[in-house]
């Protein structure tokens, strides 16, 4: 066996996701492209990636666009891309169902993580950070993909933040 073949007993993720996708109902293919459109994406281009026709990933597309999942931001051709408000949404409900306990857990471990990500960088916002101070052109990437994971910690913060805030309206209105 050459250093470029692959042990028979590691399985190819290739394979293995396409052979899923193949065994999917269409909607749901579509809906698994669809939740990767971070940018405008033409219908034709969805089809391709769901092995849809391009009628059949139109109609979903349209379809998710209603729901709110997508936005259609483009006419003829038609082109969509998630919806993120949606997206937040969805996450600020799952929230809401955590218990109290859960909740103020993470809200914990969000500020120490924020906190930390202060300290480390010595900076108040991650985009205040230039990465070329903190690492080598080599290891810079180490840097970025710290300023990225401190946006999501500040993300999660607002996302907990604004459940909190309808959890206080929803108590003042039943109260």
């Amino acid at each position: 066996m050459t250093s470029r073949e692959e042990p028979p007993d590691v399985p190819n993720l290739a394979d293995e996701w396409r052979a899923q996708r193949e065994g999917a109902p269409t909607r749901e293919r579509v809906y698994a492209v669809a939740l990767q459109l971070y940018e405008p994406t033409r219908v034709r281009e969805v089809a391709e990636r769901a092995d849809v026709a391009k009628e059949t990933a139109r109609e979903y597309l349209k379809w998710f666009a209603e729901l709110g999942v997508l936005a259609q931001v483009e006419e003829a051709p038609d082109a969509f891309e998630r919806n993120e408000e949606y997206f937040a949404w969805r996450r600020i409900q799952r929230l809401l169902s955590l218990s109290e306990e859960e909740r103020s857990s993470r809200r914990e471990a969000l500020t120490r993580a924020e906190r930390s990500y202060r300290e480390r960088f010595d900076a108040e916002d991650p985009a205040d950070v230039d990465a070329l101070q903190y690492a080598d052109y080599d290891e810079v990437e180490s840097v970025w993909m710290a300023i990225d994971e401190w946006r999501t910690v500040r993300r999660r913060i607002r996302e907990l933040e604004r459940a909190r805030q309808i959890r206080d309206e929803a108590s003042r209105v039943s109260a």
